[in-house]
This record gives structure tokens, C-alpha cells and sequence, in this order.
């Protein structure tokens, strides 16, 4: 019976000792201990560790599924409008008729690949079915400032085409994207290098070779009839307030009127932001395209571009108005011109509605007007696009 109550002694004594000892007397003597707790264990850290391989460096991937599990994304486009006039022709993204049109859902997949690769596929569906929006593969270990891409893409003329839906600025596509590129844009099977000088402000040429297959401006039928495209941006920040970019393009290749009939294309563009504060902006883009073609009765000079400024005047609110003019000069396409101006809210990152007017002028003809509402939204993880 003594050592029964010995051991019993000897436990409760033990008990009470570790709670003294394990519990603190106070709140902050908690979180204290809790602190202490949190910078004892390892961290995770939130920028990805490098490996390097004489003058080449990649970054190390993930383990377990997120290694083989790609980022997937969803992004839906619907408008509901009223057109005066119906609009004809192969739209694209752009709202087909009064009523509702379902722009694109696309459908989104991004990942790493190994330390050597990463890949970006897009698939866009729409009212006439599913079609591969683009699917490339990206370099990540070449020497610094080198990169090359190669697959389906939206080639790098100016700053429009190479935009998905989801980060235009207006509900339409610029009419001069409509005339030169056609309803899909400058999308080509093909490869791209680029590389970014080391230069105290940005700088980076790229260059591209693809099949050349666009059937609004080239589209030859040789074997030999590929697309060769190049452009050079460069930007300057006069302070953290301003944000100044200038472009230039061009594209050279062989068209479908004759055989070896040639079609060149240049553009240039500027873009000046000023962000005095978080949910205040105003933003100015403008662009030119000029288009000399080659057809069986000669030479066809025409072009046109566009100009719009966006006003963030609310953390959720933006204003914008954008001027279009083509057949500036006048060859293939007609003269015409539209102003559109919109207004766009954003009741989170993941939502946007946009209302925009659009009244548009073909000479010799009767004006056109355009009311469209527009909603778009996104599920899961989207990957950030180029500035």
C-alpha cells in the first residue's frame, strides 16, 4: 500500500510540474511561445530556389503532385448587344449579332515542365466548336536573356495581337486586327527567339518563323511561302508614376493571289500609363499597321490603326474611348472609322462587367450603332500575361 501511494504521489507531482512548466501563466507569455514554436520549424520559401549549370541557371520544381499537376484555368466571355445594322462576316471574338453571343470559354493549362521546359496550351471554345487557341513550349535554361518558343501562338506584332480576350480593353478587337489579320489574329504554327539586352532600361528583339498560313495577308501555297516576323520593344520609367513603351513590328511573307506575290506589313505603337496611386490610372495606346501587297494587277498600299485612352477613376471603375480608322491608305479595305467608348467594372479579380457604344461610319454608307453588355469571369489559377 506505501508504494501505491508513493507512485501515486510520484505521477501527480510529475503532472503537475509539466503543466506548470508547459502552460503559460498569461496570454502574451502564449504567444510567445507560440512564435517561438512557429520561427523553430522550417519555412517554405516563396521564391523558387535556382540550380546552375556553368553559365546556365534554372529553377528546381516542386515535388509530389504539384510536379505533375498543371495550373488550370477557366475564363468565360459572353455579350448580349443590338447592332443597327447586322454585322457580317467571320466575327471572331467579336459580338456576331443582336442577341446573345458566346465569345470564348478558354479553357487554360500551364506548367513547368522539368527545369529545362515549361509549356502553355489554350483551347477556345465558342459557338462553332473547339479549336487549339494556342500550345507552346518556353525555354528556361538558356544563357540570361535568351528565351525561345515554339508551337501555336499569337505572334508578337505590336501590342493587340498577342492579347487574349480577357486583357482587351474594349469588348471588340480593333477593326485594322479585323482587316489585316483576319477573326483569329496573327496565330501561327512556328518558333520564336528572343532576347532581352543588358541594358540599364528594357530592351528585347524577337524574331519569329512560322508557316505563314494567316489567309487575310499571306496564306502562299509554295513550300517554300513561310512567314518571317520581327519586333523591337523597349520601355523607360522617367519615374514610379510613368511607365512609357515603344514598339515596332514587322512581317514579311507570300500571299495566296499569285505565285510568289509578297505582302509586307509594318506597325509601330506606343503606350503611356501614369499610376499617381493604387486605384488611379490613365493609360494612352495607340497603333499604326501599313500593309504593301503584291496582286496580279500590281501593288495595293493601304493600312490603318487605332488609339484609346483608359481612365481608372475607382478601385472597381474604368473609362475608356477608343478611335479606329482603316483604308488609311485606302487600297484593299474601305474607308472607315468608329469611336467606341465603354465603361468597365470589376466587382472582384475574378469577375468584370463592360457596357460600350460603338457608332461606326463605311464610306458611302449609312452610319452604324452598336450597344453591347459584356461579362466575363474566371475560375481557378490563370497565370500572369505580358505587360
Amino acid at each position: 500500500m506505501r508504494v501505491i501511494l508513493s507512485v501515486l504521489f510520484l505521477f501527480l507531482f510529475m503532472s503537475v510540474g509539466y503543466a506548470e512548466e508547459s502552460q503559460p501563466t498569461t496570454a502574451e507569455e502564449e504567444i510567445q511561445q507560440i512564435n517561438q514554436q512557429l520561427n523553430q520549424s522550417p519555412k517554405a520559401s516563396s521564391i523558387p530556389a535556382k540550380k546552375h549549370f556553368g553559365p546556365f541557371s534554372y529553377p528546381s520544381t516542386n515535388q509530389g503532385l504539384a510536379k505533375i499537376i498543371p495550373d488550370i484555368s477557366v475564363i468565360g466571355s459572353l455579350a448580349v448587344a443590338y447592332f443597327k445594322e447586322e454585322p457580317t462576316g467571320e466575327m471572331g471574338h467579336n459580338p456576331a449579332r443582336t442577341g446573345f453571343t458566346l465569345q470564348e470559354i478558354e479553357i487554360g493549362f500551364q506548367s513547368v515542365i522539368d527545369p529545362y521546359f515549361r509549356a502553355d496550351v489554350f483551347l477556345s471554345i465558342n459557338e462553332a466548336g473547339v479549336e487549339l487557341e494556342e500550345g507552346y513550349a518556353t525555354t528556361l535554361s538558356l544563357p540570361k536573356g535568351l528565351q525561345i518558343k515554339a508551337g501555336k501562338f499569337l505572334l508578337p506584332f505590336g501590342r493587340q495581337n498577342s492579347k487574349h480576350l480577357e486583357q482587351w480593353n474594349f469588348v471588340n478587337a480593333p477593326l485594322i486586327s479585323k482587316y489585316l489579320w483576319g477573326p483569329e489574329g496573327l496565330n501561327e504554327l512556328g518558333a520564336e527567339i528572343a532576347y532581352t539586352f543588358p541594358t540599364p532600361f528594357f530592351l528585347q528583339l524577337q524574331g519569329t518563323f512560322s508557316n505563314g498560313v494567316n489567309e487575310e495577308s499571306f496564306g502562299g501555297e509554295r513550300k517554300k511561302d513561310f512567314l518571317y516576323q520581327g519586333r523591337l520593344t523597349t520601355s523607360f520609367d522617367p519615374n514610379e508614376k510613368w511607365i512609357l513603351l515603344l514598339g515596332t513590328s514587322g512581317a514579311w511573307g507570300f500571299n495566296s493571289e499569285l505565285a510568289g506575290a509578297f505582302t509586307q506589313i509594318y506597325g509601330g505603337d506606343l503606350l503611356i500609363r501614369y499610376k499617381p496611386s493604387s486605384y488611379r490610372a490613365l493609360t494612352l495606346q495607340a497603333e499604326y499597321l501599313f500593309r504593301d501587297r503584291e496582286l496580279a494587277a500590281g501593288k495595293v498600299l493601304d493600312g490603318g490603326g487605332y488609339a484609346f485612352v483608359d481612365y481608372q477613376f475607382a478601385k472597381r471603375w474604368h473609362a475608356g474611348l477608343r478611335y479606329d480608322q482603316v483604308g488609311w491608305p485606302e487600297g484593299l479595305v474601305a474607308k472607315e472609322f468608329r469611336i467606341s467608348p465603354a465603361v468597365t467594372f470589376n466587382p472582384t479579380e475574378f469577375s468584370r462587367l463592360r457596357l460600350q457604344y460603338d457608332f461606326s461610319k463605311v464610306t458611302s454608307q449609312e452610319a452604324n450603332h452598336a450597344v453591347t453588355l459584356q461579362l466575363q469571369y474566371v475560375m481557378g489559377s490563370h497565370g500572369a500575361h505580358p505587360f
